[in-house]
């Protein structure tokens, strides 16, 4: 056996390999369980909670076999690759033999149609040549028309159509291997990421989601308004923001999103996803002397202290906290600060600003209460790019197409036979298809019934 012959043998078996169904039906099923596995393990989450959850040592093993991102692991992605080229080559293996039957001369084997699909014969007055010539120019098949072929004493008239349907399945497979493609550009050069952006400001950096890394947009995101509303029970009712896009030194577009209605620019998505507050820069502190009993707004900074009527000291508003716990109990929005009395001692403060006696407990010589601020808020966007989305949306309008093709058309033949008879001639029709025999007898009876209209038949009867 010479180098030629090896390499050809290794060719036709890897041939054979890829062209088969079983390939077909292995990798789906692959690809089904993983999927499982990827709709009950929660994706691109914090480590801490697959921690918490499986353990280390689960958490270690599944973590290397990229099972918390698997839809962009290189196991799932070569799934992917296989089954495209598993289809490619299924579909280079069978399509000859189709376009050869779609691509054929037609030609007519009476014998074929004898032994498919048979209707009532009628008797009908005339010759065999001058019922099948009348015949061929009234009568036609849905979407065909009859042609004259003689045999012997007796005439043929034959049609076909829908000979095209048999690549139907091929239309199908095309959809499948555009469906993946799309799946495989997104997972390769698409991402998933975050941003958040104070009302006012903007941004033009994507934080990926489950990293730290970023991803530079090319054009900024500027917010330049956030608004919410509230049900009574203190729930969020609606957020929204009214993002514009600056490119190329100008503003480009500018749209109101909610949520489910994004901002879409270069193939880029931005979901309205969440919000929050932004610690104030400056707020209004009013001061309160035990032992005059009057009462001092002052407008301060963050970071700088704020001198304190009466020569009773000064205070630094420090940190601005949405959420703070005084002693394991949550008091909502807080101020937190350092008071430094006249003597030089210092204590740290806890000012909830819903709570405006709250420093009243502390019983110092000067009572703090948080005035009024600027109550700002940042937007949350998620951020999506799927450079593959078009090659999906086209798969699934293929898919349909294909799908009604292969299911709901067939390749139908149809063949009137008529003969000599004793009375004039016998006309029978005949049907073939390729698949659903039932709808191709409902055809036939429905064409009979059209024949006695055409010729209007006189007689009818059934010959045995």
């Amino acid at each position: 056996m010479n180098k030629k012959q090896v390499e050809k043998g290794l060719v036709d078996t890897l041939w054979g390999v890829f062209s088969s169904v079983r390939l077909s039906v292995i990798v789906l099923t692959l690809l089904a369980v993983t999927s499982i596995f990827g709709t009950v393990i929660p994706q691109n989450a914090a480590a801490n909670l697959y921690l918490e959850r499986y353990g280390e040592a689960a958490y270690r093993v599944l973590h290397f076999l990229d099972i918390f991102d698997m839809y962009h692991s290189w196991w799932f992605q070569f799934l992917i690759l296989l089954l495209g080229i598993n289809l490619v080559i299924c579909s280079m293996d069978r399509l000859p033999s189709a376009l050869k039957i779609v691509g054929r001369t037609q030609r007519l084997n009476p014998e074929n149609y004898r032994r498919a699909l048979k209707g009532e014969t009628l008797k009908m007055e005339g010759s065999p040549a001058e019922v099948a010539e009348g015949l061929s120019l009234r009568l036609k098949a849905p979407m065909a028309t009859f042609t004259l072929v003689e045999e012997g004493e007796g005439q043929l008239l034959f049609a076909e159509k829908g000979r095209w349907t048999r690549l139907g399945v091929y239309v199908v497979h095309g959809a499948v291997l555009l469906l993946l493609a799309g799946g495989l550009i997104g997972s390769l050069f698409g991402y998933e990421g975050y941003m958040n952006i104070t009302e006012g400001q903007s941004d033009q950096t994507v934080i990926l989601n489950n990293s730290n890394a970023t991803v530079p947009l090319g054009f900024q995101i500027r917010c330049d308004d956030f608004a919410v509303s509230f049900y009574d029970t203190g729930a969020p009712k609606e957020y929204r923001s009214d993002l514009v896009v600056v490119d190329e030194g100008g503003e480009v577009l500018s749209k109101r999103i909610v949520v489910n209605d994004p901002l879409r620019y270069k193939g880029i998505s931005f979901y309205q996803s969440n919000y929050g507050t932004v610690p104030p820069e400056s707020a209004s502190f009013v001061f309160t002397s035990k032992a005059s009993g009057m009462s001092y707004p002052v407008d301060g900074n963050f970071g700088k202290p704020i001198p304190i009527p009466e020569g009773l000291g000064t205070f630094t508003p420090l940190h601005f906290i949405n959420n703070y716990k005084f002693r394991g109990h949550a008091v909502g929005a807080t101020v937190l600060g350092v008071l430094k009395k006249k003597g030089g001692e210092e204590v740290r403060l806890a000012l909830p600003i819903k709570s405006p006696k709250f420093d009243r407990m502390r019983r110092g010589e000067v009572t703090v209460t948080v005035g009024e601020f600027e109550n700002r808020y940042y937007t949350g966007l998620q951020v999506t790019k799927d450079p593959g989305v078009w090659f999906v949306y086209t798969g699934f309008i293929f898919l349909i197409v294909g799908c009604y093709i292969t299911f709901f058309m067939s390749h139908q033949g149809f063949m009137v036979e008529v003969t000599p008879d004793t009375s004039g001639s016998a006309v029978t029709l005949y049907g073939s298809v390729n698949k659903n025999r039932l709808g191709m007898e409902m055809v036939i009876r429905r064409l009979t019934e059209k024949l006695e209209r055409e010729t209007r038949i006189p007689e009818r009867q059934v010959v045995k």
